[in-house]
């Protein structure tokens, strides 16, 4: 649990600080290796709150960041549930 957190924190701190090229795969590395990191969907949308156009009212417009995220989520859901049947 205190990893999850940590691992939060560091993406957090690298979303404030450091510039894209590092903080996008930040992001993804962290998707990866924690389970179902949901938080990932979260800092995607500061992601486009602080770098983008805006969170706007009513938008129907999903960014391609979060949407790219949240199939990498699915996936790996389902993916880590086949492995996991074999091992």
């Amino acid at each position: 649990m205190i990893h999850r957190i940590l691992g939060s924190i560091i993406v957090f701190v690298s979303i404030i600080i450091l510039p894209y090229w590092v903080y996008i795969p930040l992001l993804f590395i962290a998707i990866i290796i924690f389970p179902f990191f949901w938080e990932g969907i979260v800092l995607v949308l500061l992601i486009d709150v602080l770098y983008g156009n805006g969170v706007k009212a009513l938008s129907w417009s999903v960014s391609p960041l979060a949407f790219s995220v949240l199939v990498l989520l699915i996936v790996l859901l389902y993916l880590r549930d086949s492995l996991r049947s074999y091992a």
